[in-house]
């Protein structure tokens, strides 16, 4: 069976972390060369109220640090190095702040921007809802509120920003719906954008849920670790209109094989 032949839009997840330390500005600089629709990143607030880019709640993976963003000063944060453990060419590379991460995205408005709030109402508590608003504060600073999608795997967090902001952000949450149910009280389908339908056995989800999110007018996305043709493939088929990839040149080449790039 051959693909429909229209065009799926692709995201940079997290930069270009396949060759580049994630959620850093090498990585990004690196993303936007490339044949690309979107570049997706993560926001935390360090304990003196900054927001910064990184993905884990802790900084030990990705720098040469320890412990939890929240416990750490901005300061403290940019003293880490971000790139070491991806390689020695990488040594020095610093924690951006969101700023750095807009005053690179302003220069090219004609992407889309994902950014994905990593602190939750459950275990970060009001500080949750302060990162939200100093996001999205800092967001309209630099007129980028139409450039961006806007993106947790929280329902209250999500609920929070549509409800506050009077549905004026593009909201991104994830499928199963129980991932994003952390007390949540309201169907995400009534105000979500997008639906990243993020299989828990990392597979393509059945088509009847790329379907009834189309029905309910909400455009089905898909993310997979690895850049695999065959579900790549499949996705098309289920209707996918958008892919997160963590190499995204390559997932270039594998939708423009099957025609829908």
């Amino acid at each position: 069976m051959q693909t429909e032949k229209r065009r799926v839009l692709l995201d940079a997840h997290r930069g270009n972390p396949k060759y580049f330390p994630e959620n850093t500005m090498p990585g990004f600089r690196s993303a936007l060369k490339l044949e690309i629709d979107m570049i997706e990143t993560d926001v935390h607030m360090t304990k003196d109220g900054c927001i910064i880019v990184m993905h884990d709640d802790k900084v030990d993976r990705t720098t040469n640090g320890t412990g939890p963003i929240s416990d750490h000063t901005l300061a403290e944060i940019k003293a880490l190095d971000a790139g070491v453990y991806k390689g020695d060419e990488f040594k020095g590379t610093r924690v951006p702040t969101f700023v750095e991460f807009l005053e690179l995205a302003s220069t090219r408005r004609d992407l889309t921007y994902i950014i994905e709030f990593k602190d939750y109402p459950d275990s970060h508590g009001e500080r949750a809802y302060e990162c939200c608003d100093k996001t999205i504060a800092l967001i309209e600073a630099y007129n980028m509120a139409d450039h961006v999608i806007l993106n947790s795997f929280s329902g209250k967090i999500l609920e929070y920003i549509d409800e506050k902001y009077d549905h004026k952000y593009r909201l991104e949450g994830f499928f199963p719906l129980d991932w994003m149910d952390d007390g949540m009280k309201r169907d995400p389908y009534d105000y979500m954008y997008s639906i990243c339908l993020f299989d828990k056995e990392k597979t393509v989800a059945d088509k009847e849920h790329f379907d009834y999110a189309l029905s309910r007018g909400v455009e089905p996305w898909v993310y997979y670790p690895n850049e695999d043709p065959e579900l790549y493939r499949r996705a098309a088929l289920n209707g996918a209109a958008a892919l997160t990839a963590n190499d995204p040149q390559k997932a270039h080449e594998i939708l423009k094989e099957l025609g829908v790039r």
